[in-house]
């Protein structure tokens, strides 16, 4: 149904639905594939795992987010193969995250955005439908931007679609954080800890308890330069007031070719939001919607 419009718009439910909880696991029973990726001259690998008939033309992305991988999906990528058996699903690991590869690299934006392409080429996907949380909606967006042509749909949860102007339009319990990672003056701190992962703990407790989604989520981030630097980086890269300046740039180029897509109805949009929500507060989708 929201095929029919430029936008669709859903407000998350903030509990699982009594018919959604048993479907809910811990596990991870997937086939874990890899696939060699390239930045310029640079290569290294993308971890990935696929349900669904491998020769359908339709294709869905889903991409995780900081400080997070794979996994994240693990209950969601196989009740939409159930109820959409001829559908494809790919679900990729970030580069320096879960169990993609974490070669040499600044691990910025436009790093993980071109080993994401990489991906897409050398996987033979030529259009697509992309549903990311996160940076995963992030990345999504830019690319989506720069190569409409290969985009059914983008479809995104928690996700900063436009850049914030300054802190005070992040939720509130966000702006500390933001500001703790990225003041230059904390880089020990960053080394010392998965800044991100341990916010994410904090917010969920659930995941702090020893058990298996804990170590699922903590297994693949073991030392700042064995994972979480990945995730300290590309966390602190959402523009806010102008900076990164080059990430700025690049971004709302990207919103405002996306912009005239989604008008032409060439790209479908579907965001899903919650109250207060994190990146995408819910006082901020007024402005989005008219844009």
């Amino acid at each position: 149904r929201c095929c029919c419009t430029n936008l669709a718009l859903i407000n998350a439910f903030s509990a699982y639905p009594d018919w959604l909880e048993p479907k809910m696991s811990a596990d991870f029973p997937f086939e874990q594939k890899f696939i060699d990726v390239y930045h310029g001259s640079n290569k290294s690998y993308t971890a990935y795992y696929e349900l669904g008939p491998s020769d359908s033309n339709d294709v869905l992305i889903l991409l995780h987010g900081v400080p997070t991988w794979g996994y994240y999906w693990r209950n969601v990528a196989p009740m939409i193969s159930e109820q959409i058996p001829n559908v494809r699903i790919i679900v990729p690991d970030l580069m320096g995250m879960g169990r993609s590869g974490k070669p040499g690299g600044d691990y910025r934006m436009d790093f993980q955005a071109a080993y994401l392409k990489s991906f897409l080429d050398e996987m033979g996907l030529d259009k697509f439908y992309w549903f990311g949380h996160d940076w995963g909606g992030i990345l999504g967006h830019l690319l989506a931007g720069e190569n409409p042509e290969r985009f059914h749909a983008l479809g995104a949860y928690e996700v900063m679609f436009k850049p914030f102007r300054n802190y005070s339009e992040l939720t509130p319990s966000l702006v500390d954080a933001f500001k703790l990672a990225r003041d230059p003056d904390n880089e020990d701190l960053r080394r010392e800890a998965d800044l991100f992962l341990t916010g994410m703990f904090e917010e969920l407790p659930e995941l702090s308890i020893p058990g298996p989604e804990h170590d699922y989520y903590s297994q693949p981030f073991p030392a700042y330069e064995k994972g979480w630097m990945a995730t300290t980086v590309l966390g602190t890269e959402s523009p806010i007031g102008g900076e990164p300046a080059d990430n700025l740039e690049r971004y709302m180029a990207a919103y405002e070719n996306l912009q005239l897509e989604a008008e032409a109805e060439r790209v479908k949009l579907f965001l899903i939001t919650h109250d207060p929500g994190w990146n995408m507060p819910l006082r901020r989708v007024p402005e989005f919607i008219q844009d």
